[in-house]
């Protein structure tokens, strides 16, 4: 059984100083920010190396969020080889909508990096710079005493233990962390499923399409410039076995079909999932000299792109609280107040996501013996669309949760 025992906030120096459990965008981001500021670490990561650029992942980046990492000398491969984009398209009836939302923005809207490719960028300058990353080491248990903490773990390939004496355990492993299990959290699961797949080719827009059909969701999403990420809304007791190549194709070319467009290009499906909509936000983020940052604290729906973008605001403002109280300002004023400080951010983050989901899924819960309550749902789903594309106040608004510009740009004369 794992588990997290808070006794007192540690007072011994230890090596290394912080253990950073999961080498994803979050705990790769207080990795860099730890080492900038001299103060020693190890990460631990259960997956081998190879693994982290192989399978893709999320890739909006808001605009906040590469200011955040600007800041900080982590943003330099996002700028040179991400594709900027400022507009996404709904497509309901038929008819397309585009919404420039970077227009609202003052020009600014979101970046597009493949987040195995941000990782894998990540990895290689901390390696390059002598960071000690641990590849295939399984974190298994978490202690604290009032001497420090204790990290157990267990080399994958081997099943060798092994054990890390730290002061502090920055807990970033992804939705599956068995150490956040003993935090209060709140949850909900939504009745929807979604087909989430990866196709071998270009994306057929300019930027996201959200299609609301009135047989569910779908939507197109840039991986790359040769890789195409789709969603789409199913009946929530069907599986793959419902679900042929060739019928998901017919599928997205209908409900994505708009006047005037061209299909969607087709091709090798090269990643298949299933996706039931769970939320969860911890209560608190820390536990002790225990911190929780990204999925291990909370999970947010796709909808938004807002997973990864959550992970490393969490990530900076959590390195920013250890560099500080184990670097040369020895204050752990901002460590402290660590949860108080995000969790304000990532129910935003929740209620936007939530927004969304509530403007895509006709909700597979409904009953398709009755016609009406599909047309109803439909008709709510399209009420929404007019807000988010034709009212100026909830276009602006929508635009800057979207794209993640906290300061609103002046608003346009009528």
């Amino acid at each position: 059984m794992h588990r997290v025992r808070a006794l007192a906030l540690l007072t011994k120096p230890r090596d290394p100083v912080v253990c950073v459990l999961g080498a994803g965008p979050a705990g790769l981001a207080v990795a860099h920010l730890l080492q900038r500021a001299g103060i020693s670490f190890v990460v631990l990561e259960r997956q081998g190396a190879d693994g982290l650029r192989a399978r893709m992942k999320a890739g909006m980046i808001e605009f906040r969020t590469v200011e955040l990492l600007k800041a900080r000398g982590l943003a330099d491969t996002i700028l040179e080889r991400g594709v900027q984009v400022g507009m996404c398209e709904f497509r309901a009836d038929g008819k397309a909508f585009v919404l420039n939302y970077a227009a609202l923005c003052g020009g600014r809207g979101h970046y597009i990096y493949p987040q195995q490719e941000l990782v894998g960028d990540w990895v290689e300058q901390l390696l390059t710079a002598g960071g000690d990353v641990r590849f295939g080491v399984r974190a298994t248990g978490v202690e604290q005493d009032e001497h420090g903490c204790t990290v157990s773990g267990v080399d994958v390939s081997t099943g060798a233990a092994l054990t890390i004496d730290c002061e502090a355990v920055a807990c970033c492993d992804g939705a599956r962390s068995a150490f956040s299990a003993d935090i209060d959290a709140d949850s909900v699961s939504y009745p929807f499923r979604w087909l989430t797949l990866i196709a071998a080719v270009p994306p057929s827009s300019q930027g996201t399409i959200y299609a609301l059909h009135p047989r569910g969701f779908a939507g197109l999403m840039h991986r790359s410039p040769t890789m195409t990420r789709f969603m789409l809304e199913v009946p929530t007791a069907d599986g793959f076995e419902s679900w042929s190549d060739d019928r998901i194709w017919a599928e997205l070319q209908d409900r994505l079909a708009v006047t005037g467009r061209q299909p969607i290009e087709q091709g090798e499906f090269v990643e298949h999932d299933i996706l039931d909509h769970r939320v969860r936000v911890c209560s608190v983020m820390q536990h002790g000299s225990v911190f929780f940052a990204g999925d291990a604290a909370h999970l947010v729906t796709p909808a938004g792109g807002k997973g990864m973008n959550m992970a490393i605001q969490d990530a900076i403002e959590l390195g920013a609280g250890l560099c500080d109280r184990y670097g040369a300002p020895n204050d752990g004023r901002r460590l402290a107040g660590y949860s108080e400080t995000r969790l304000p951010h990532i129910w935003r983050h929740q209620e936007f996501s939530n927004l969304m989901l509530s403007l895509f899924n006709l909700g597979t819960g409904v009953n398709d013996e009755h016609p009406s309550g599909m047309r109803f749902s439909h008709a709510l789903r399209r009420a929404r669309l007019d807000l988010v594309v034709h009212d100026a106040h909830f276009s602006r608004w929508f635009a800057h949760a979207y794209a993640g510009v906290d300061e609103l740009v002046s608003a346009p004369s009528d």
